[in-house]
């Protein structure tokens, strides 16, 4: 689409970073992040209906993708489980960028996966020429009646600039073409026919979200000092289906239907400073501290059910240096103090205060013209120390005692060589051995997460994940054509892995048991279990695109493809669970004047390959428009009015990566509309 355009001509000077921006931004924004992201190169939407979707980088996502608001983390729960909305609107967003290779060593091993950070003015770091600038966004989407906007102002006078916005989206149940639940997946992993089913619309699919924030900065010569504030609200239905609560007419009493929902608030404080050359060699000093306050209520019929909390306190130093013309780099420190509770019915993990410490260093050197070297390396600590005294599964009898702190080191090194053997060429080769050291529920999970239709049992002698990550790639871009190509291979050792155990646990006998058969979806859960595993990896993302310019209009052709691998290495182990399939495609388009539009066709194949106890999902066809015509003024004002068609054919699309997705399939025709205004 005409972002690939735009993404292609922001990655001169890291190969491994992908930016969005502009116009792209503006016709990709979606109610979710992993939905405005989903068509860059290796970038997979994990969806759980329209209130959540999950970047998926590679395959990977969750505790391996770092998502950041300004380069600090969201600290929301979306890490925890996949139900969980990030905390982020992309209406509010000036640039978002998905990064990847060495340069990911400076978030830690959150981020092994890559890492996304959503950047904004909140704390604004210049003072604008004419004192004043505002923007506002409205855009409409048929398929649910989905309504959201935003308006945002920056002002400055001598030193001082303000920023302030507000945004707020809103939409009802989403449509699909046929049936929510594809019954004979649900057969084949439940072993049973469930008792309802409904076509043309995902019920409990409707939500509403809010928020907005303001920032204060005083900007001088040699540096500049900030503070912002952020605050969100979203309401989210979770698609039916969930097993432990009822469903209307099944037991024929004539009840509401079910109707669990998410009540999340966030609020987030920020103080940011800079120094600019302070001394010599010196480039440039950042320090970031931010506290986020995060909590969301499951409500199952109007009566809450599980509180989660997480509250953060984060900070962060980095020091940009340039001890020669040729040799640059960065030196950073990072620290986190966490406190996680979840109190309630599903309280499957228990209450933990988690602080991890991380230092790196990474290092270019170029030492002669056309080559340049890269490499970086980063030690953390992480202690985890869970408030109980022992562990206890429901149902099972005896309970396991916990240790008073469970300490992880993890250590991180990478690699990069980059050459330039002509003119808009490059070829580079990266090397990475990053650990990760295990999150809080592959731990100490131990009980009923019922959103995910899961039992989860955690293990509490999980090491360090260590993946040994090499990849080759080449890029060249000249007026008449661009290539952008990488192809990439991960043996990880103890691969950390929620897997589906093939047995269930029944909630209808007095006490609860586990079992290998289940009456009905209301009473049961399959069990899954963290485990430990060693796996390979490969892949590759590949985009060549054509894009003449004419005096009549600037044509483009754009081939697309993208795949993903992953098995363990233990015989009879089967493969990764929860990969995308292989995807390919083309996009036409043209630019002429203020007028933009893109025509783009996506294939994804049957993953027949979806883990062990776990069910296919089948291939689909995909095609979206966009259309867009921006209006240019004077003094920097313009309106860009836009229309998009989405799945134009109406497919029927389940998603490899989702949990839910026998249970909700995505979105049928979406027809959208908006405008964007800058004055």
């Amino acid at each position: 689409m005409l972002d690939n355009l735009v993404v292609e001509a922001s990655r001169p000077n890291n190969l491994h970073l992908d930016i969005l921006d502009g116009d792209a931004l503006r016709l990709r924004a979606a109610s979710t992040l992993g939905k405005t992201l989903e068509r860059e190169p290796g970038v997979n939407n994990l969806s759980y209906g329209p209130g959540v979707g999950q970047p998926v980088i590679r395959g990977l996502s969750g505790p391996r993708v770092r998502v950041m608001q300004g380069g600090m983390g969201v600290h929301d729960a979306s890490t925890m489980s996949p139900d969980h909305a990030i905390a982020t609107e992309s209406l509010l967003a000036d640039r978002i960028t998905v990064e990847r290779g060495p340069a990911t060593l400076r978030y830690g091993g959150s981020a092994v996966g890559g890492a996304v950070n959503i950047e904004h003015q909140r704390i604004p770091d210049k003072i604008l020429e004419n004192g004043i600038e505002g923007r506002t966004e409205y855009r409409f989407d048929h398929n649910n009646n989905e309504h959201a906007g935003m308006v945002g102002v920056d002002l400055g006078h001598d030193r001082v600039a303000v920023h302030l916005d507000y945004f707020q989206r809103g939409n009802q149940d989403m449509r699909i073409p046929g049936a929510a639940l594809d019954e004979s997946a649900i057969i084949e992993q439940f072993r049973i026919r469930p008792e309802r089913n409904r076509s043309g619309k995902v019920e409990n699919t409707d939500g509403d979200s809010q928020g907005g924030s303001a920032g204060i900065a005083w900007i001088g010569e040699q540096g500049r000092i900030g503070v912002g504030y952020y605050q969100m609200t979203k309401d989210y239905g979770v698609p039916p289906g969930v097993p432990g609560h009822g469903h209307a007419d099944v037991d024929g009493t004539g009840a509401p239907g079910e109707s669990v929902r998410v009540d999340m608030e966030q609020q987030r404080y920020e103080l940011e400073a800079e120094l600019f050359a302070p001394m010599p060699m010196i480039d440039n000093v950042v320090g970031k501290l931010s506290y986020s306050d995060y909590r969301h209520d499951e409500i199952d019929r109007g009566q809450p059910f599980t509180r989660f909390d997480n509250e953060v306190l984060e900070s962060r130093v980095e020091v940009d240096h340039g001890l020669a013309e040729w040799l640059t780099g960065r030196v950073g420190f990072q620290w986190q103090d966490r406190d996680f509770s979840a109190v309630g019915v599903e309280t499957f993990v228990p209450a933990s205060a988690i602080d991890n410490l991380g230092i790196f260093l990474t290092e270019a050197v170029e030492p002669i013209d056309g080559v340049k070297l890269e490499f970086g390396l980063r030690q953390e600590w992480q202690h985890t120390v869970p408030e109980a005294r022992t562990l206890a599964i429901p149902g099972i009898r005896g309970s396991t005692p916990l240790p008073k702190q469970l300490t992880h080191s993890p250590f991180s090194v990478a690699a990069g060589l980059e050459l330039t053997p002509i003119d808009g060429g490059v070829v580079y080769f990266s090397w990475q051995r990053a650990q990760r050291a295990p999150e809080v529920q592959e731990l100490l999970s131990a009980g009923p997460h019922l959103s995910t239709r899961t039992f989860e049992i955690g293990r509490l002698d999980l090491n360090n994940e260590t993946s040994w990550h090499h990849e080759l790639g080449l890029r060249f871009d000249n007026a008449l054509w661009s290539l952008d190509a990488s192809a990439f291979w991960k043996p990880v050792d103890n691969y950390i892995v929620l897997e589906n155990q093939g047995f269930f646990f029944n909630f209808a006998p007095d006490p609860p048991r586990p079992q290998a058969e289940c009456a009905n979806l209301q009473s049961c859960l399959p069990v899954f279990a963290y485990q430990g595993r060693d796996a390979n990896f490969w892949g590759y993302e590949a985009n060549i695109s054509l894009h003449p310019d004419y005096a009549w209009g600037s044509p483009h052709l754009t081939l697309f493809s993208d795949f993903v691998r992953g098995y363990f290495k233990e015989s009879g182990a089967g493969d990764v669970p929860r990969l995308p399939p292989l995807r390919f495609g083309f996009e036409v388009g043209l630019q002429r004047g203020g007028w933009q539009s893109a025509l783009r066709y996506t294939r994804a194949l049957r993953q027949h390959r979806p883990g062990l106890n776990e069910t296919e999902t089948p291939a689909y066809d995909r095609l979206d428009l966009d259309i867009a015509y921006t209006l240019d003024w004077t003094d920097g004002k313009t309106l860009m009015v836009f229309g998009k068609a989405s799945n134009i054919g109406d497919s029927s699309i389940r998603n490899a990566t989702s949990f839910l997705r026998s249970f909700a399939p995505e979105a049928g025709l979406s027809l959208q509309a908006g405008f964007r205004a800058q004055f």
